[in-house]
């Protein structure tokens, strides 16, 4: 395997990208697996999910804590929420509205490819991101394919908002090359030299951005389900409107009662949460188990988790991975991650560390980044296979390609020490800094309080980086003081 380069990955899109979140049906990123989320998950306590490799090597790699919220061994886990459901496409039966489309028209945009920040010898457009693998979806938003790259928001100035793209537009191809996922963006932007030009074809429907949720409304209010949950996701993650629960959780709503199964889903669980609604537990079971009812995995899939942490039921890990197991007959992977969870000792089964090897490994065949990441770590720590830093560092890069941060930090720390790779300092500080611009928090935690476990070699790189940046101005010696610190903090948002 050719040595990995995906520490370039935020250079290529200007340090704005973003993969899919779970609610893009685009494959599961970083539910699963916890501990890989942004810095308002930050861990308080190392209990469960480090490993003391030795006095230097203390807090160093990100293991996978016991799955649930209050109550796991100090992990620290929020509870779940409506963004942590990785529906399938679909998500079983027929699609309500689902001949209903937007209109548009196909353009092409000239665009320049600059030296990215951080990064002079990479390109980057300055752009942020979302996937669209859901035919549904991508039908009723107009696409001709099952799927779509998704212009979330461009960096003011850089080439992408230069050439013209903004929030609604669909890039589909580069140069005539198809485009259909974020990682093909990526790579294609990666391979270009910086200062050389290339022509965007594009799908756009209205005029702006505010046109394009008219159009969008008026779909869904003429009874599209898929736009109706796209809206919603619109909502949830804040994507070219202010972030609104209550305004998603109604256009759950809308979607379930047109008979929208994964609107069903995601309605029930932000009443279980209490997203954007009033708290009725009680209620979001019914949804949930009515769009398990009806087919969809997922729900499923939500309804064992809702047994494995007791939430509004009487707990029953029993039951639990029997439904996370029913799930995982349709292939469905974060099902599979969450039996390996929970034979790794979370979740209230007797701890089975070989059995957890054997359903991160049908995961990660899968292609389920969270399955190659918990694999990674088992082979990292020894823990129901033999260790082999090797192993380890293959699936990590696996992994890491397809934006997992817990796989992009440990990886980073891998390269840094030279463990089952070729020693690199320099490659993993770009792994570091791409997981704190992602708002990593265990990276940010880290490079806060345990950087000194970290290379000299490392930690000059991470600073020439954070200079590159213009973030940063000091001396670069490798000595993390407050100016250092408080790069590393505007790199990663925290105020």
């Amino acid at each position: 395997m050719s040595r990995p380069t995906t520490h370039l990955l935020a250079a290529a899109l200007g340090g704005l990208f973003v993969f899919p979140p779970h609610l893009a049906a685009a494959g599961p990123l970083v539910a699963s697996v916890r501990g890989a989320g942004p810095l308002a998950a930050l861990p308080r306590t190392a209990n469960g999910s480090v490993v003391l490799a030795g006095a230097d090597d203390r807090d160093i790699i990100r293991l996978l804590p016991p799955p649930g919220g209050a109550g796991n061994g100090g992990a620290g886990v929020a509870p779940p929420s409506g963004a942590d459901i990785p529906f399938p496409p679909s998500g079983g039966g027929a699609v309500p509205g689902g001949a209903l489309r937007l209109n548009g028209k196909s353009i092409k945009l000239p665009i320049s490819f600059l030296a990215a920040p951080g990064n002079p010898a990479a390109s980057y457009i300055g752009i942020r991101l979302d996937g669209v693998s859901d035919g549904a979806t991508a039908s009723a938003l107009g696409l001709s394919s099952d799927s779509g790259v998704f212009v979330v928001d461009t960096t003011p100035g850089a080439p992408a908002a230069q050439a013209g793209l903004r929030f609604g537009d669909f890039v589909l191809a580069l140069d005539d090359k198809p485009i259909s996922q974020t990682s093909e963006l990526v790579e294609a932007i990666k391979g270009r030299s910086p200062g050389s030009q290339g022509t965007l074809s594009v799908w756009r429907v209205g005029d702006d951005g505010t046109g394009y949720l008219q159009e969008l409304r008026q779909v869904a209010d003429r009874g599209s389900t898929p736009a109706m949950m796209f809206l919603a996701r619109l909502y949830t993650n804040g994507t070219g409107v202010n972030r609104d629960a209550t305004e998603a959780s109604n256009w759950y709503k809308k979607a379930a009662l047109a008979g929208s199964t994964n609107g069903m889903l995601l309605y029930g669980d932000a009443l279980a949460t209490g997203s954007g609604t009033a708290k009725d537990v009680t209620e979001g079971h019914r949804w949930i188990k009515k769009a398990s009812d009806a087919g969809n995995v997922a729900a499923l899939f939500r309804l064992g988790r809702m047994y494995r942490d007791g939430e509004g039921l009487t707990r029953d890990p029993l039951e639990a991975v029997n439904l996370f197991k029913k799930a995982a007959e349709t292939n469905y992977t974060p099902a599979m991650v969450a039996v390996g969870l929970m034979f790794e000792g979370g979740g209230g089964l007797e701890a089975d560390n070989l059995q957890a090897v054997q359903w991160y490994k049908k995961a990660a065949d899968l292609g389920d980044a969270e399955g190659m990441a918990a694999l990674g770590t088992m082979y990292s720590t020894g823990r129901g296979v033999e260790k082999n830093y090797a192993t380890s560092a293959t699936w990590y890069i696996e992994a890491a390609k397809r934006g997992q941060l817990l796989a992009i930090h440990n990886l980073a720390y891998q390269y840094d020490k030279g463990l089952g790779v070729e020693r690199d300092p320099n490659a993993a500080s770009g792994y570091i800094y791409h997981a704190l611009e992602q708002r990593y928090a265990f990276s940010y935690q880290q490079m806060m309080q345990n950087s000194r476990a970290w290379s000299r070699e490392f930690r000059k790189s991470l600073q020439q980086r954070l200079v590159n940046g213009g973030l940063y101005s000091g001396t670069v010696d490798g000595s993390f003081g407050r100016t250092t610190l408080d790069a590393i903090s505007a790199l990663a948002q925290v105020k």
